[in-house]
Protein backbone atom coordinates (compact mmCIF):
# COMPACT_ATOMS: atom_id res chain seq x y z
CA UNK A 1 0.00 0.00 0.00
CA UNK A 2 1.80 3.20 -1.15
CA UNK A 3 -0.46 5.82 -0.63
CA UNK A 4 -3.05 5.89 2.66
CA UNK A 5 -4.66 9.62 1.66
CA UNK A 6 -5.05 10.68 -2.03
CA UNK A 7 -4.27 13.69 -2.97
CA UNK A 8 -7.47 15.97 -3.98
CA UNK A 9 -7.34 18.47 -7.07
CA UNK A 10 -6.55 21.94 -5.39
CA UNK A 11 -10.34 24.02 -5.18
CA UNK A 12 -11.04 27.08 -6.99
CA UNK A 13 -12.33 30.27 -4.98
CA UNK A 14 -15.98 29.45 -4.98
CA UNK A 15 -15.78 25.95 -4.03
CA UNK A 16 -13.35 26.79 -1.07
CA UNK A 17 -16.14 29.21 0.10
CA UNK A 18 -18.93 27.02 -0.28
CA UNK A 19 -17.31 24.33 1.59
CA UNK A 20 -15.67 26.73 4.44
CA UNK A 21 -18.89 28.91 4.75
CA UNK A 22 -20.93 25.71 6.19
CA UNK A 23 -17.73 24.90 8.86
CA UNK A 24 -17.49 28.27 10.25
CA UNK A 25 -21.39 28.65 10.48
CA UNK A 26 -21.78 25.22 12.52
CA UNK A 27 -19.22 26.45 14.73
CA UNK A 28 -16.55 23.59 13.44
CA UNK A 29 -14.39 26.54 13.45
CA UNK A 30 -14.37 29.87 13.77
CA UNK A 31 -12.61 32.47 11.68
CA UNK A 32 -9.43 33.81 13.86
CA UNK A 33 -8.84 29.85 14.43
CA UNK A 34 -8.60 29.30 10.56
CA UNK A 35 -6.88 32.47 9.50
CA UNK A 36 -4.05 31.65 12.24
CA UNK A 37 -3.80 27.99 11.05
CA UNK A 38 -3.20 29.01 6.83
CA UNK A 39 -0.59 32.15 8.33
CA UNK A 40 -3.31 35.38 7.46
CA UNK A 41 -5.37 37.41 9.57
CA UNK A 42 -8.98 37.53 10.44
CA UNK A 43 -9.45 40.66 7.78
CA UNK A 44 -7.49 38.73 5.30
CA UNK A 45 -10.14 35.75 5.83
CA UNK A 46 -13.16 37.86 6.30
CA UNK A 47 -12.35 39.65 2.94
CA UNK A 48 -11.82 36.46 0.98
CA UNK A 49 -15.04 34.88 2.36
CA UNK A 50 -16.95 38.09 1.06
CA UNK A 51 -15.51 38.66 -2.11
CA UNK A 52 -14.00 41.18 -1.46
CA UNK A 53 -10.13 40.58 -1.16
CA UNK A 54 -7.82 42.23 -3.76
CA UNK A 55 -4.80 40.83 -2.46
CA UNK A 56 -2.78 37.78 -3.81
CA UNK A 57 -6.24 35.85 -3.96
CA UNK A 58 -4.93 32.41 -6.31
CA UNK A 59 -2.41 31.96 -3.30
CA UNK A 60 -5.36 32.67 -0.86
CA UNK A 61 -7.29 30.16 -2.80
CA UNK A 62 -4.53 27.47 -2.60
CA UNK A 63 -3.91 27.72 1.18
CA UNK A 64 -7.20 27.25 2.30
CA UNK A 65 -7.46 24.37 -0.52
CA UNK A 66 -5.12 22.64 1.43
CA UNK A 67 -6.23 23.24 5.13
CA UNK A 68 -9.92 21.39 3.50
CA UNK A 69 -7.52 19.21 1.98
CA UNK A 70 -5.98 18.26 5.25
CA UNK A 71 -8.84 18.61 7.08
CA UNK A 72 -10.25 15.74 4.80
CA UNK A 73 -7.36 13.17 5.45
CA UNK A 74 -7.81 14.27 9.40
CA UNK A 75 -11.21 13.02 9.04
CA UNK A 76 -10.55 10.10 7.20
CA UNK A 77 -8.06 8.68 9.52
CA UNK A 78 -8.85 5.82 12.07
CA UNK A 79 -10.25 6.98 15.25
CA UNK A 80 -8.12 4.39 17.89
CA UNK A 81 -9.69 3.04 20.84
CA UNK A 82 -10.20 5.36 23.78
CA UNK A 83 -6.82 5.17 26.88
CA UNK A 84 -6.66 0.99 27.27
CA UNK A 85 -6.08 0.11 31.36
CA UNK A 86 -2.99 -2.39 30.84
CA UNK A 87 -1.35 -4.05 33.22
CA UNK A 88 1.63 -1.66 32.84
CA UNK A 89 -1.01 1.77 33.14
CA UNK A 90 -2.25 0.03 36.15
CA UNK A 91 1.00 0.19 37.94
CA UNK A 92 1.88 3.30 36.63
CA UNK A 93 -1.73 5.32 38.13
CA UNK A 94 -0.78 3.57 41.35
CA UNK A 95 2.42 5.09 41.65
CA UNK A 96 0.03 8.72 40.62
CA UNK A 97 -2.40 8.05 43.17
CA UNK A 98 -0.20 7.06 45.51
CA UNK A 99 2.00 10.28 45.86
CA UNK A 100 -1.30 12.12 45.36
CA UNK A 101 -3.04 10.42 48.23
CA UNK A 102 0.42 10.51 50.58
CA UNK A 103 1.60 13.87 49.31
CA UNK A 104 5.29 12.28 48.93
CA UNK A 105 7.51 11.80 45.91
CA UNK A 106 7.32 8.99 43.56
CA UNK A 107 9.46 8.18 40.50
CA UNK A 108 8.34 5.99 37.45
CA UNK A 109 11.66 4.82 35.24
CA UNK A 110 12.16 2.96 32.46
CA UNK A 111 11.97 2.07 28.44
CA UNK A 112 10.37 4.21 26.00
CA UNK A 113 6.88 3.30 24.53
CA UNK A 114 4.90 1.33 27.33
CA UNK A 115 2.55 4.21 28.00
CA UNK A 116 3.71 6.36 30.74
CA UNK A 117 3.20 9.91 29.26
CA UNK A 118 -0.75 8.73 28.19
CA UNK A 119 -1.42 7.20 31.51
CA UNK A 120 -0.44 10.11 33.08
CA UNK A 121 -2.39 12.36 30.97
CA UNK A 122 -5.75 9.79 31.40
CA UNK A 123 -4.71 10.69 35.74
CA UNK A 124 -5.19 13.85 35.24
CA UNK A 125 -8.38 14.25 32.80
CA UNK A 126 -9.99 11.92 35.71
CA UNK A 127 -8.73 14.12 38.76
CA UNK A 128 -8.81 17.42 40.02
CA UNK A 129 -5.75 19.95 41.34
CA UNK A 130 -3.32 17.75 38.98
CA UNK A 131 -0.49 19.66 36.32
CA UNK A 132 2.22 18.36 34.28
CA UNK A 133 5.37 20.10 32.87
CA UNK A 134 7.65 18.00 30.22
CA UNK A 135 11.09 18.92 30.85
CA UNK A 136 13.60 18.99 27.77
CA UNK A 137 17.35 20.01 26.98
CA UNK A 138 15.90 23.96 26.72
CA UNK A 139 14.15 23.72 30.42
CA UNK A 140 16.06 21.05 32.28
CA UNK A 141 17.81 24.16 35.00
CA UNK A 142 16.41 25.62 37.66
CA UNK A 143 14.71 28.57 36.28
CA UNK A 144 13.43 27.12 33.33
CA UNK A 145 12.11 23.94 35.07
CA UNK A 146 10.00 26.49 37.72
CA UNK A 147 9.03 28.91 34.84
CA UNK A 148 7.30 25.81 32.99
CA UNK A 149 5.82 24.82 36.37
CA UNK A 150 4.32 28.30 36.91
CA UNK A 151 2.92 28.59 33.39
CA UNK A 152 0.91 24.90 33.88
CA UNK A 153 -0.26 26.74 37.00
CA UNK A 154 -1.77 29.31 34.73
CA UNK A 155 0.98 32.16 36.52
CA UNK A 156 0.99 33.94 33.25
CA UNK A 157 2.64 37.27 34.72
CA UNK A 158 4.73 34.63 36.85
CA UNK A 159 8.37 36.87 38.00
CA UNK A 160 11.65 35.37 36.22
CA UNK A 161 14.06 35.65 38.67
CA UNK A 162 14.49 32.44 40.34
CA UNK A 163 13.79 33.57 44.00
CA UNK A 164 10.66 35.26 43.35
CA UNK A 165 9.58 32.85 40.52
CA UNK A 166 9.99 30.08 43.67
CA UNK A 167 7.91 31.65 46.26
CA UNK A 168 5.12 32.83 43.83
CA UNK A 169 4.96 29.02 42.80
CA UNK A 170 4.93 27.82 47.01
CA UNK A 171 2.15 30.10 47.32
CA UNK A 172 -0.19 29.01 44.70
CA UNK A 173 0.45 25.27 45.74
CA UNK A 174 0.14 25.45 49.49
CA UNK A 175 -2.94 24.00 50.53
CA UNK A 176 -4.31 22.57 46.81
CA UNK A 177 -3.78 18.98 47.86
CA UNK A 178 -2.55 18.92 44.32
CA UNK A 179 0.15 16.39 42.24
CA UNK A 180 2.62 17.76 39.91
CA UNK A 181 4.01 15.16 37.21
CA UNK A 182 7.49 16.24 36.06
CA UNK A 183 7.71 13.99 32.39
CA UNK A 184 11.33 13.23 30.72
CA UNK A 185 12.25 14.25 34.41
CA UNK A 186 16.15 12.42 32.93
CA UNK A 187 17.04 15.72 31.47
CA UNK A 188 16.93 17.47 35.11
CA UNK A 189 20.82 17.97 36.86
CA UNK A 190 20.92 17.50 40.24
CA UNK A 191 20.16 20.90 41.52
CA UNK A 192 17.16 20.77 39.53
CA UNK A 193 15.72 17.71 41.18
CA UNK A 194 16.92 19.39 44.35
CA UNK A 195 15.16 22.00 43.81
CA UNK A 196 11.84 19.93 43.30
CA UNK A 197 12.68 18.52 46.25
CA UNK A 198 12.67 21.34 48.48
CA UNK A 199 9.35 22.58 46.52
CA UNK A 200 7.45 19.19 47.38
CA UNK A 201 8.15 19.44 50.59
CA UNK A 202 7.70 23.26 50.89
CA UNK A 203 4.35 22.75 49.60
CA UNK A 204 3.04 19.20 50.90
CA UNK A 205 1.79 18.40 46.96
CA UNK A 206 2.21 14.60 45.95
CA UNK A 207 4.62 14.76 42.89
CA UNK A 208 6.13 12.21 40.33
CA UNK A 209 9.17 12.04 38.46
CA UNK A 210 9.13 10.78 34.98
CA UNK A 211 11.62 9.29 32.37
CA UNK A 212 14.15 6.49 31.60
CA UNK A 213 16.12 4.83 33.68
CA UNK A 214 18.48 7.85 33.64
CA UNK A 215 15.92 9.62 36.55
CA UNK A 216 17.00 6.60 38.68
CA UNK A 217 20.52 7.25 38.53
CA UNK A 218 20.09 11.07 38.35
CA UNK A 219 18.63 10.37 41.94
CA UNK A 220 21.44 8.50 43.45
CA UNK A 221 24.62 9.50 41.32
CA UNK A 222 24.52 5.98 40.16
CA UNK A 223 25.52 5.01 43.60
CA UNK A 224 23.26 5.87 46.65
CA UNK A 225 26.35 7.96 48.38
CA UNK A 226 25.63 10.82 50.91
CA UNK A 227 25.65 13.31 48.66
CA UNK A 228 22.50 11.78 46.90
CA UNK A 229 20.66 10.18 50.49
CA UNK A 230 18.79 13.75 50.89
CA UNK A 231 16.98 12.98 47.78
CA UNK A 232 16.65 9.59 47.39
CA UNK A 233 15.34 9.04 50.83
CA UNK A 234 12.38 11.35 49.53
CA UNK A 235 11.33 9.10 46.74
CA UNK A 236 8.84 7.23 48.70
CA UNK A 237 7.55 4.61 45.45
CA UNK A 238 9.75 3.68 42.62
CA UNK A 239 8.38 1.84 39.69
CA UNK A 240 10.66 0.31 37.07
CA UNK A 241 9.12 -0.55 33.37
CA UNK A 242 11.48 -1.80 31.72
CA UNK A 243 9.51 -3.70 28.71
CA UNK A 244 5.93 -4.25 27.53
CA UNK A 245 4.22 -6.77 29.20
CA UNK A 246 2.27 -9.56 27.15
CA UNK A 247 -0.77 -8.76 29.19
CA UNK A 248 -0.59 -4.99 27.58
CA UNK A 249 -0.38 -6.26 24.33
CA UNK A 250 -3.59 -8.76 24.49
CA UNK A 251 -5.54 -5.57 26.20
CA UNK A 252 -4.90 -3.42 23.58
CA UNK A 253 -5.51 -6.35 20.68
CA UNK A 254 -8.70 -6.93 22.68
CA UNK A 255 -9.58 -3.11 22.66
CA UNK A 256 -9.22 -2.68 18.83
CA UNK A 257 -11.00 -6.30 18.54
CA UNK A 258 -8.70 -8.84 17.16
CA UNK A 259 -8.66 -12.24 18.62
CA UNK A 260 -6.85 -14.17 16.04
CA UNK A 261 -4.02 -16.05 17.73
CA UNK A 262 -1.44 -15.30 14.84
CA UNK A 263 -2.27 -11.53 14.97
CA UNK A 264 -1.70 -11.36 18.51
CA UNK A 265 1.44 -13.27 18.44
CA UNK A 266 3.08 -11.26 15.81
CA UNK A 267 2.12 -8.02 18.11
CA UNK A 268 3.70 -9.80 20.87
CA UNK A 269 7.01 -9.34 18.49
CA UNK A 270 6.31 -5.91 17.65
CA UNK A 271 5.60 -4.73 20.97
CA UNK A 272 9.53 -6.19 21.52
CA UNK A 273 10.96 -3.64 19.48
CA UNK A 274 12.29 0.06 20.28
CA UNK A 275 8.77 2.11 20.71
CA UNK A 276 7.16 -1.02 22.27
CA UNK A 277 3.57 -0.13 22.72
CA UNK A 278 3.73 3.32 21.21
CA UNK A 279 5.14 1.57 17.88
CA UNK A 280 2.22 -0.95 18.32
CA UNK A 281 -0.44 1.33 18.23
CA UNK A 282 1.09 3.15 15.23
CA UNK A 283 1.15 0.05 13.38
CA UNK A 284 -2.65 -1.29 14.74
CA UNK A 285 -3.90 2.40 13.24
CA UNK A 286 -2.24 2.02 9.46
CA UNK A 287 -3.47 -1.66 10.02
CA UNK A 288 -6.46 -0.52 10.48
CA UNK A 289 -6.98 1.95 7.63
CA UNK A 290 -6.02 -0.53 5.47
CA UNK A 291 -8.92 -2.89 6.67
CA UNK A 292 -10.73 -0.38 6.11
CA UNK A 293 -10.22 0.23 2.98
CA UNK A 294 -9.99 -3.23 2.31
CA UNK A 295 -13.35 -4.14 3.51
CA UNK A 296 -11.96 -6.85 6.04
CA UNK A 297 -11.09 -6.94 9.58
CA UNK A 298 -7.54 -6.54 11.06
CA UNK A 299 -5.77 -9.74 10.52
CA UNK A 300 -1.89 -10.79 10.70
CA UNK A 301 -1.13 -9.92 7.30
CA UNK A 302 -2.84 -6.11 7.03
CA UNK A 303 -0.34 -6.01 10.75
CA UNK A 304 2.65 -7.15 8.15
CA UNK A 305 1.91 -4.65 5.91
CA UNK A 306 1.57 -1.83 8.01
CA UNK A 307 4.92 -2.40 10.39
CA UNK A 308 6.97 -2.89 6.69
CA UNK A 309 5.24 0.46 5.57
CA UNK A 310 6.10 2.03 8.78
CA UNK A 311 9.63 0.80 8.61
CA UNK A 312 10.18 1.96 5.65
CA UNK A 313 10.58 -1.93 3.88
CA UNK A 314 6.89 -1.82 2.26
Amino acid sequence: MNNVVEIEQPLNQQQVIDQLKPLLEDGTINQTQLAKEIGKSDAVISEYLNGKYTGRVAYVTEQLSKWLQMRNARKSQVVAPSFVETHTAKQIINALSYAHAAELISVVFGASGVGKTTTCRQYISNNNNCWMITVSPAVSGIGECLYEIALELGMDDAPKRKGSLSRAIKRRLIGTGGLLIVDEADHLDYPSLEALRILQEQTGIGMVLVGNNRVYSQLTGGRRNEDFARLFSRVSKKVGIHKAKQNDVNAIANAWGISNQAAIKLLQMIAEKPGALRLLNQVLRLASIMANGAGKAIDESLIKAAFRDLEGDA
